[in-house]
């Protein structure tokens, strides 16, 4: 428990996107932040009552092992063709049936063990016909019957089929709060933690006037209905990473980057900063070309006063490479680690592309415009002749 207050976890919606929240709250388990409450929407209310009952691994089991089948029922065999056009026929007649999510909830579900628990747990819906977001704590949903609850919570319309309960159609509860901050507020949650995993809907500014952190990564969690394993173990590997940067445990920005004494990127840092005034003495304009790309990416600007200080400035361009050249974001990585993957993750070295602009070899006009049109590969480039003009010894 908190010890000024109450937790409350709060897990938005998003179809597959989901399995990022299990890796989440396997980095809260490490770190001791235990929450007291838990709310979520669709997915999200998924994933919280497992973990509410304490069955992170069982979660992590299930993500691992679950494809669409055993979420929704898809006719099997079918090519590529022929379910698409199973599936605007589904989408004319109201949408496919969640069923099959229900008999995976009914094998991990223990609806007595949850209600028995010491965490508070709630979940969103929406009333289809007045499309209100409807609130509810466990205590005010009916014994025997969360299941239900659930699977009205997951009915992303018009793709999935309405539920009713009592006579009332109810649709996923993202549509209209796919974050409810505000339920865990009124469950007595003093500070709060929410999930966001880019789902559809519509996410509510947060108005509960709490401490309030929110994650939201920085890589594309893939599709809403692609349930696959190797995806979902990705998924949770990078959203341990990213807890795990939000508490201050690691460093970076899109990596997870773990401390380290080597002194490599101060060494790193004073060789980029250095390149980077020598094209930018060439080409004055390439320095905006950085600067955007560092931008339009979500990393931080050039770095500040010191540029040997091991700041997020200082790994941006190393971690913009690493991105660039696809490597993996769900593994930890020391600033050394990183450098050496990057100069293992091409067969042409992307610097071979520049020497005009990296070494004043060659006309400088074309190679500008290549760099000012492919700004990511600019910075890939003088990234790794940074790392390569580095001193003898960091390897």
């Amino acid at each position: 428990m908190a010890e000024n207050g109450k937790r409350g976890l709060v897990f938005a919606g998003g179809g597959a996107k989901g399995s990022y929240q299990v890796g989440v709250y396997q980095a809260l388990q490490e770190l001791g932040w235990a929450p007291d409450i838990i709310t979520g929407a669709s997915v999200g209310c998924l994933n919280a009552a497992l973990l509410a009952m304490g069955k992170a691994e069982e979660a992590a089991t299930l993500w691992k092992t679950l494809d669409a089948h055993g979420v929704l029922e898809l006719p099997p065999d079918k090519s590529s063709a022929e379910l698409q056009e199973f599936l605007l026929e589904l989408l004319k007649n109201g949408g496919l049936d969640l069923e099959p999510l229900g008999e995976t909830i009914d094998r991990y579900l223990d609806e007595d063990a949850l209600r028995a628990g010491n965490v508070r747990y709630g979940l969103v819906l929406t009333e289809m016909n007045s499309m209100r977001s409807i609130h509810k704590t466990l205590e005010e949903i009916p014994q025997g019957r969360l299941k239900e609850y659930m699977l009205a919570s997951s009915a992303c319309f018009p793709a999935l089929r309405p539920r009713e309960i009592d006579g009332v159609k109810y649709i996923d509860g993202g549509w209209r709060d796919n974050m409810p901050l505000d339920l865990a507020k009124t469950m007595g949650a003093t500070e709060l933690l929410g999930v966001d995993v880019g789902g559809v809907g519509y996410t509510r500014p947060n108005t509960t006037g709490l401490p309030t952190k929110i994650l939201r990564s920085h890589w594309d969690l893939g599709p809403l209905f692609e349930f696959d394993g190797t995806r979902a173990e990705r998924n949770m590997g990078i959203g341990y990473l990213d807890t795990m940067r939000l508490f201050g445990r690691m460093g970076g920005t899109a990596y997870g980057i773990l401390p380290a004494q080597d002194g490599f990127l101060a060494a790193f840092a004073t060789s980029y900063t250095r390149l980077l005034g020598e094209v930018k003495a060439r080409v004055p304009a390439l320095a905006l070309a950085e600067g955007a790309a560092r931008r339009l990416h979500g990393y931080p600007p050039v770095f500040e006063k010191d540029p040997t200080a091991p700041t997020a400035g200082a790994l941006a361009p190393l971690e913009m490479a690493a991105e660039y050249l696809h490597v993996d974001p769900a593994i930890p990585y020391t600033p050394r680690m990183l450098g050496l993957t990057v100069l293992g993750s091409f067969e042409k070295d992307p610097a071979d592309k520049f020497p005009a602009l990296l070494k004043g070899e060659g006309a400088l006009v074309g190679e500008a415009a290549m760099a000012a049109a492919a700004p990511d590969e600019f910075v890939t480039a003088l990234a790794s002749a940074a790392i390569q003009s580095m001193e003898s010894g960091w390897q």
